[in-house]
């Protein structure tokens, strides 16, 4: 191998090693608070569905044990079955007065 070739090589890899000691603490910090974003997430969804249920249970005329509650990203979905259109109505109306709920999606079924 020739002289300047070798050379070439050490230059390239003592631009690659700076790049990495530039670069290397911005991905490590952008990968830590992307864990904790993702962290709180979980923490603050799973926060509405317990608040969530509870209120459920506060409300007299709503049958809740049915009702199956998921949030994702403060997207809550609601299933089950419940005896009449008002509970369903009502579950929903109830799931947009919680705090932190950005959307709900009702896919409570109405028994025959």
């Amino acid at each position: 191998m020739c002289e300047t070739s070798m050379d070439r090589r050490l230059i390239l890899a003592g631009i690659l090693a700076s790049l990495l000691l530039i670069f290397a603490p911005a991905y490590t910090a952008h990968a830590a608070s992307s864990t904790g974003a993702k962290a709180k997430t979980y923490a603050s969804d799973t926060a509405i569905t317990t608040e969530l249920k509870a209120r459920f249970l506060a409300e007299k005329d709503l049958d809740s044990l049915d009702i199956k509650v998921e949030t994702t990203k403060g997207i809550v979905t609601l299933r089950g079955q419940v005896i009449k259109e008002s509970q369903s109505s009502a579950a929903e109306r109830i799931a947009r007065s919680v705090k932190g709920v950005r959307g709900v999606k009702n896919k409570i079924s109405i028994m025959p």
